[in-house]
């Protein structure tokens, strides 16, 4: 599951990117969180297999399962791709899942790579991280891709924060650009 701390993070530009690029060499089923058909569209033409939604609004724990695994066998993957909708938590109300990309994450009890707009950040993105970690002990977040980072001396600085303080990979990072 890749999600983001919230919107604006860069969510769809970095899901798309990863299934493009993993479909070169492996078999990707893409997903989305949510009632979305833009997002998804995105994601079929990166990888040349549909993206199904994954609502826990619209389905139960079991729909959501029996959504993902089917899709999986009908496009032949092994490897299923999910982009999240908003942030993490964001879904119905203020305090429970229904709705958001935790109760998908949940459900499938799949990990988490937790996205962050990094512009202005460093030892705070470990408080954000730990912050998400502990909302909810339940999900599985393993790794962080950090966006909008300003160079290299930025990246290692807030990667080093996040790795020691957090005990989270971070994975990688995008370079921040305006155009």
């Amino acid at each position: 599951v890749l999600s983001g701390t919230g919107s604006a993070v860069g969510k769809t530009t970095i899901a798309t990117g990863i299934m493009g690029a993993l479909s070169k060499e492996h078999k990707i089923q893409p997903f989305k969180v949510g009632p979305d058909f833009i997002d998804p569209s995105y994601h079929t033409l990166a990888t040349g297999n549909y993206s199904r939604n994954l609502d826990s609004f619209f389905m139960n724990d079991y729909q959501i399962n029996h959504c993902y695994k089917r899709a999986l066998d009908i496009s032949n993957s092994k490897i299923g791709i999910i982009e999240g909708v908003r942030g993490l938590y964001e879904g119905i109300g203020p305090i429970g899942d229904v709705g958001n990309t935790a109760s998908i994450a949940k459900s499938l009890n799949a990990p988490i790579v937790l996205i962050i707009d990094s512009r202005s950040l460093v030892k705070s993105a470990s408080a954000l991280v730990l912050g998400f970690k502990q909302l909810d002990p339940e999900l599985n977040i393993q790794g962080v891709i950090l966006n909008k980072v300003k160079g290299k001396k930025h990246y290692l600085k807030t990667k080093e924060g996040i790795e020691t303080l957090t005990d989270t990979k971070v994975i990688g990072g995008i370079p921040r650009n305006e155009d």
